[in-house]
C-alpha cells in the first residue's frame, strides 16, 4: 500500500499540474457572525490544508526529462507546480530510458516517487525497462503521469491497461465516493475547465481498483 507521504505528494503534484485549479477558497461570514461560527470557520480552514503540512510530502520526485516530454514549456512549470507546497522537495531530473539508468532511478531508496510529464513522442522504453517499472508500482512507490493520448497509450502497454481516451468539457465534479480518506476530499466539489482542453479517459475503461476522483459524464482527468 502506498505510504501516505507519497500519496500526498503524488496527488497533490497531479491536481496542480494538470489541472492548475487546485484552489481552496474560503469564504467568510459576515462581521457580524457569532464567535462560534468564526471559531467553526477556522476550523474547517485548519481540517482541509492539514495535509498540506510539511511532512506530508515526501523530500525527493523523479521526474522524466528526456527527448520525449517538452524540457521547453512543461518540465520546468511541472517542477514549480510539485514544490509549489513544499519547496524542500527535492525534483531530481532523469533525462535517459536506457535499461541501466532507469534500473537506477527505480531502484533508489530514497525514492518513491516518478512523474512522467506529458509526451510529445512515445518513449522508447525496452521490455526489460516495462517489467521494472512494472515492479516498481506493484512494491507500492507512486507513478504520476500527466496525461494526453500518448501517455493513455504508453499505460496501456506497460501495465495492460485498456483506457480509452474521452473528452467532455468541463466543469469536472469531485467524485465524493472515492475521494474520501485521499487529499482530493479537500478541493472544491466542483472545479472548471482550464483555458485549454484537459485530456480525460472513459471511467468505464479504468481497470478494476481503480477510481476516479474528478469527473464529469463519464469522462475522468484524475483517477487513481
Amino acid at each position: 500500500m502506498l505510504s501516505q507521504r507519497v500519496v500526498n505528494t503524488g496527488i497533490a503534484s497531479l491536481a496542480l499540474a494538470l489541472l492548475g485549479l487546485a484552489v481552496w477558497r474560503v469564504q467568510y461570514q459576515d462581521s457580524s457572525s457569532e464567535l462560534f461560527q468564526a471559531n467553526d470557520l477556522n476550523n474547517q480552514v485548519t481540517t482541509e490544508l492539514s495535509f498540506l503540512q510539511t511532512s506530508a510530502f515526501v523530500d525527493q520526485v523523479y521526474m522524466y526529462a528526456g527527448l520525449a516530454v517538452d524540457n521547453k514549456h512543461e518540465t520546468g512549470f511541472i517542477a514549480k507546480e510539485i514544490r509549489k507546497h513544499n519547496y524542500q522537495t527535492v525534483i531530481r531530473l532523469f533525462t535517459s530510458l536506457d535499461d541501466a539508468t532507469f534500473r537506477a532511478v527505480l531502484w533508489d531508496q530514497a525514492v518513491h516517487c516518478l512523474v512522467w510529464p506529458p509526451f510529445v513522442r512515445y518513449p522508447g522504453l525496452s521490455e526489460t525497462a516495462k517489467t521494472d517499472l512494472r515492479a516498481y508500482t506493484a512494491a507500492g512507490n507512486n507513478v504520476i503521469f500527466l496525461g494526453n493520448y500518448v501517455s493513455v497509450q504508453f499505460m496501456n502497454d506497460v501495465y495492460g491497461f485498456q483506457l480509452m481516451d474521452d473528452y467532455q468539457n468541463g466543469p469536472y465534479y469531485r467524485n465524493d465516493r472515492n475521494v474520501r480518506n485521499t487529499p482530493y476530499q479537500f478541493l472544491p466539489s466542483r472545479i472548471e475547465q482550464a483555458s485549454i482542453e484537459t485530456y480525460a479517459v472513459n471511467t468505464r475503461s479504468i481497470p478494476p481498483g481503480g477510481k476516479s476522483m474528478l469527473d464529469t459524464l463519464g469522462a475522468t482527468v484524475a483517477f487513481v
